[in-house]
């Protein structure tokens, strides 16, 4: 049973102290141009991925096809 001065956030784990007082950082305003810098990294590795997986499935197909 909890104690009366125990509070439940919902969230599994422990609660501690300093995590009542966390301040995010001031961000600065994005410029137009700034989101499209942002996403063309993890962009850019998205289409890295696809080639692989497009490789990956030809190569496995290919196996299949030879019954290897």
């Amino acid at each position: 049973m909890k104690s009366a001065d125990a509070r439940d956030d919902g969230v599994v784990g422990e609660q501690h102290e300093a995590q009542d007082h966390v301040v995010e950082p001031a961000r600065p305003p994005l410029t137009a141009a700034r989101p499209r810098e942002m996403t063309a990294g993890p962009r850019d590795v998205m289409d890295e991925v696809r080639c692989s997986v497009a490789v990956l499935a030809a190569r496995v197909r290919d196996a299949y096809a030879a019954r290897v």
